[in-house]
């Protein structure tokens, strides 16, 4: 039961960095008259990731233990999480840099997806 806890708030989170990024890319920094909409825009969206972010953590750190894999680490899925509040955020401001954000949306990106496919390789191992 946790596995499918973790693959939808993974996927979820994925589904939501990727809107993020879209918008990033393709509105805030194109449209030379955004403006920041920090109550109607910022703030719901940081509301959705955040709480979604803190439940991930135990469930990712949890799978880690139990397959240990060499390629990701405890301290990379921290770091995610914290990656995920600047992605929740600084989407949204034409301010930041667009190397730095683009980033932290791959680096966020990686570490979901690798997530999600444990999650099917542990599954595969159990049929």
């Amino acid at each position: 039961m946790k596995e499918q806890t973790l693959k939808e708030v993974t996927t979820t989170l994925l589904t939501l960095t990727k809107e993020a990024e879209s918008y990033y890319i393709e509105v805030v920094k194109q449209d030379p008259n955004y403006e920041v909409d920090f109550w109607g825009r910022v703030k719901p969206f940081a509301d959705q990731v955040q709480p979604l972010a803190q439940r991930w953590l135990p469930l990712a750190s949890a799978l880690l233990r139990q397959a240990k894999p060499r390629d990701l680490h405890i301290q990379q899925l921290e770091q995610t999480v914290e990656n995920l509040d600047v992605v929740a955020i600084k989407s949204f401001y034409p301010s930041s840099g667009m190397k730095r954000q683009r980033e932290t949306f791959k680096a966020v990106r990686y570490v979901l997806e690798e997530i999600l496919t444990m999650l099917a390789d542990e599954a595969r191992q159990h049929v």
